[in-house]
């Protein structure tokens, strides 16, 4: 039987996702499109049952947290903990250009996973990651509630909810803006029930 609902959103589309750059710690505000997501998700969410929102303390999570927090007459918990990962040089940088910069990076990636230069290690970001997922799972024994962060975070927080080799990496994809995961835990510990979801956004 379920305890404890947990509903995982990536933030509304800014000007960087839309050009493709690396974002991590940088602080870009949603773009109209991305304002839009966050209505949208606001809409499809605002019935749901949802009794805390805490959300990354970097804008572009906050203002897609907001409008859903303003129709629930809640405030969000802002949090340095589910900040996205920090990607260091590489931060304001397209694919091609880091790649073009930093060839020797590039070519010892395996499987997609890549370590910046002076970012934080992608060990370092799963091990944060499962922390935070850990708080939000201590905190509340039962209930629904919603948490708002980054695509790359929230990737190396449910691969290992769902027990994949912390060697490999890229077997599913976070890329949709506002795209809704839902947690579900139980005696028998967490399960995922929806990855990714966007269908808010089809109309």
């Amino acid at each position: 039987m379920t305890h404890l609902t947990i509903l995982f959103m990536r933030h509304g589309q800014t000007d960087w996702n839309k050009a493709g750059r690396w974002q991590g710690h940088a602080d870009i505000p949603l773009n109209k499109t991305g304002r839009q997501q966050a209505e949208a998700l606001c809409r499809r969410l605002k019935s749901w049952p949802i009794e805390t929102i805490y959300t990354s303390d970097l804008q572009r999570c906050v203002q897609t947290a907001v409008p859903l927090a303003n129709e629930l007459g809640l405030e969000p918990i802002k949090t340095q903990l589910w900040r996205e990962r920090n990607v260091g040089d590489f931060s304001g940088m397209t694919g091609e250009q880091a790649r073009e910069q930093y060839p020797e990076i590039w070519a010892r990636a395996v499987r997609g996973m890549i370590d910046p230069p002076n970012g934080e290690p992608f060990a370092d970001v799963q091990t944060r990651a499962w922390r935070a997922f850990e708080s939000v799972a201590d905190a509340h024994s039962e209930g629904m509630v919603a948490v708002v962060s980054h695509g790359g975070f929230l990737h190396a927080m449910l691969a290992q909810v769902m027990g994949i080799d912390p060697g490999i990496y890229g077997r599913f994809s976070m890329r949709g803006n506002t795209g809704l995961s839902i947690v579900e835990v139980n005696d028998r510990g967490p399960v995922v029930t929806r990855l990714n979801d966007t269908s808010h956004l089809e109309n």
